[in-house]
């Protein structure tokens, strides 16, 4: 979806962020440059790919990087303390985390306890310095993307757990194609709209409305 929006409007700006556009040609690149880096350390179809971050460009672009590559996106609440995330990324399986540099040090307290969440991408923003961003700077290109088929796991979200612990949901690719394009009809959205994104993105929501019709449209998100 994102490399037909992109192609179709490359000119457009996707992302709006501190008041600084980013077009969709640059933003398929960022997402082809990390989803090489998580081919490259060994991640592929079916692995989860946690992300803790909140509206930024780095969600957006970890989010599809990780389906580019037939993964899972793991999208997890910013507000998770170190024993919930514990419990978030053992459940899921995930084997990467992506979140911000202030961040980090929950899970670096819980680290030892999650032998197979090996890795750990931090962002401290879109500027030099920031791991993250020095990843998509490298810009490593990928082979096409994995057979899949719509009903392939996509996206994990967490319940919120009122009669226990957290439960992980998952999104098919189906779900989330037939939710962006029932927004559009609803809404009757074109290439020209901006959705404001103030719900978080890691709410299916959030990502729904804010994230993935304006994507689809050719639109804009402003974080």
């Amino acid at each position: 979806m994102l490399q037909d929006t992109a192609a179709n409007y490359p000119d457009n700006p996707a992302l709006i962020f501190e008041g600084r556009p980013v077009p969709y040609r640059k933003l398929d690149g960022y997402v082809e440059a990390l989803a090489g880096h998580l081919l490259e350390i060994g991640l592929g179809r079916g692995d989860k790919v946690a992300i803790v971050l909140g509206n930024c460009p780095e969600f957006v672009i970890s989010y599809f990087a990780a389906l580019r590559i037939g993964a899972v996106a793991v999208t997890l609440n910013v507000m998770s303390t170190s024993y919930e995330l514990q419990h978030l990324l053992e459940d899921s399986e995930a084997k990467i985390l992506i979140t911000a540099e202030g961040l980090a040090k929950r899970f670096e307290a819980v680290a030892p306890a999650l032998p197979l969440c090996r890795h750990l991408i931090t962002t401290a923003g879109l500027k030099d310095g920031s791991p993250f961003y020095e990843i998509l700077q490298i810009g490593k290109k990928m082979a096409d993307s994995p057979p899949l088929t719509e009903d392939d796991p996509a996206v994990m979200i967490y319940t919120a757990g009122l009669t226990g612990k957290p439960l992980g949901a998952v999104l098919t690719y189906r779900n989330l194609a037939t939710q962006a394009w029932l927004l559009r009809d609803i809404f009757d959205g074109t290439a020209k709209d901006r959705s404001l994104a103030v719900i978080p993105l890691f709410h299916s929501f959030g990502a729904s409305v804010n994230m993935l019709c304006p994507l689809a449209l050719g639109g804009a998100v402003v974080l």
